[in-house]
């Protein structure tokens, strides 16, 4: 489920629905056994849902008591967690009578067992009084339930999420119906901030071209020395294969010199000079790309069943390699007296590679009040109150890329008595600088919702005051940043 507000309502409405929908049954008649009241209870204002309080048959709980006890007023539990399992076990499943107290557990709701909070010493229940559940997310659950089932007249307080773009959520209710949450406050955690991206590797630098050699005189007339052609310059290497193209080679006599070798990524090489002439020199070669940043993330994520999916940014994009420099062109042979060899020329430089790129910030979690995934649910009186989205991931920044290497000079004059009237080689063309790598999108910021409804659900809210948090902030980015997290009473619901 893709994320977005309800009815544009701001993140500090206050709901006051119609009442509709499904409504739970604030709790099961019955009596009879070990666990139930055994006296009079006192019924001041106020009651336990539609009736008397001393007319429901409870299991007794008490931040004083003891697990291993009968359950009874005067013998209570010590856990809420104790006080479903007994009241579920009962033949018809009974109340659970919480009393005023801080209960640092994760409750699970049983189908048909209603707990009512805020009882005093004494088992009078109170309206000043507080019940609370403190839990880690999510603190209490209903799943998979079937029968009239409610929380009443009870504080759920979710712990902050702990675990990088973790959500908390203080009340979840999955695949249920006949939910009440009547009389609660509600107040989730904060949402836990996602993960920073890291930065791109820097790229690797092209190598040098070789310098070609001078000429020399080369003839097998009599009188005249015969010595071995100078070698071209060979290009630079490169690591992610941009090289340099060879220097062409000397012509001899009244030949041209050879043209320089094209570098990778099509860099044309210099031409060979004519007898007696210069090479030309090799081109440069063209600088690689700049890698795109990745996008920021959004105000939302989505929902995968009862799963929040925080809004991640994107992976930013590798910069291009430069192109290796074009091999220089060699010197035109020379004639004068004895037949001589240009020079040769020098090698292209190699490319420098592209920078890597930046990694995504992942986006932060969402603070969520109470969370109803195909289920049925009536909040009735209740007040929900979001906590803070968390801060979305920062993207990483691209890295830099490498330098192309410079090219070769082209060959020395060898001399009058050695390569006379021949042509100088040229330099080769230097290798093209690497782009740099694109950064990571920064992650959106976590949401903040009192409500949340997901899948095939229904939910009213009578005389219920629902008020979103803050949003967490998006993630920064030398890039896209990510959006703010969104802010909002309520997400995917229809309240009535």
């Amino acid at each position: 489920m893709t994320l977005a507000g309800c009815g544009g309502s701001s993140g500090h409405d206050a709901v006051d629905a119609s009442a509709g929908g499904d409504t739970g049954g604030g709790s099961d008649g019955g009596g009879g056994g070990d666990a139930g009241v055994d006296g009079a209870v006192a019924d001041g204002p106020p009651g336990c849902g539609d009736q008397r309080c001393d007319a429901i048959a409870a299991v007794f709980v008490a931040p004083t008591g003891d697990d291993g006890a009968a359950g009874a007023r005067d013998a209570p539990l010590l856990t809420i967690a104790a006080g479903i399992a007994a009241a579920a076990a009962a033949d018809p499943a009974r109340a659970v009578f919480v009393q005023a107290g801080s209960y640092a557990e994760a409750v699970a709701m049983h189908a048909g067992v209603t707990v009512f909070g805020g009882f005093d010493a004494s088992w009078v229940r109170g309206g000043s009084l507080a019940t609370e559940i403190v839990a880690a997310p999510p603190a209490v659950t209903f799943d998979a339930i079937d029968a009239a089932t409610a929380l009443d007249g009870v504080t759920v307080r979710s712990l902050d999420a702990a675990a990088p773009g973790g959500s908390s959520v203080a009340v979840l209710v999955t695949g249920s119906t006949m939910i009440e949450l009547a009389q609660v406050i509600v107040v989730p955690g904060n949402g836990a901030p996602g993960s920073d991206g890291a930065s791109g590797t820097s790229g690797k630098a092209g190598a040098a071209g070789a310098a070609g050699h001078p000429g020399v005189e080369h003839s097998s007339e009599l009188f005249c020395d015969n010595n071995p052609l100078p070698a071209a310059g060979v290009g630079g290497g490169s690591v992610c294969g941009r090289g340099g193209g060879d220097g062409g080679g000397p012509g001899v006599g009244d030949g041209a010199g050879g043209g320089g070798a094209i570098g990778a990524g099509g860099t044309v090489g210099g031409a060979g000079g004519a007898s007696g002439k210069p090479g030309i020199a090799g081109v440069d070669g063209a600088r690689g790309g700049l890698g795109g940043a990745g996008l920021g993330g959004a105000s939302a994520g989505t929902f995968a069943g009862r799963l929040y999916v925080p809004s991640n940014g994107g992976d930013g994009a590798p910069g291009g390699h430069g192109n290796g420099g074009g091999g220089g062109g060699g010197g035109g042979g020379g004639t004068n007296n004895c037949d001589s060899s240009g020079s040769s020329g020098g090698g292209g430089g190699g490319g420098g590679c592209g920078g890597g790129q930046g990694s995504r910030g992942t986006g932060g979690g969402g603070s969520f009040g109470v969370v109803v995934v195909d289920s049925q649910v009536q909040l009735r009186a209740a007040t929900v109150t979001a906590g803070a989205g968390g801060a979305g991931g920062a993207g990483g920044a691209g890295g830099l890329g490498g330098g192309g290497g410079a090219g070769g000079a082209g060959g020395p004059y060898g001399g009058s008595n050695d390569q006379d009237d021949g042509g100088n080689g040229a330099a080769g063309g230097r290798g093209g600088i690497g782009g740099a790598g694109g950064a990571g999108g920064g992650g959106g910021g976590g949401p903040s919702a009192a409500l949340v409804c997901a899948g095939a659900t229904t939910v009213s809210a009578p005389q219920s005051a629902l008020t979103g948090g803050a949003g967490g902030q998006g993630g920064a980015s030398p890039g896209i940043a990510g959006a703010p997290g969104l802010a909002t009473r309520s997400i995917g619901c229809t309240l009535f």
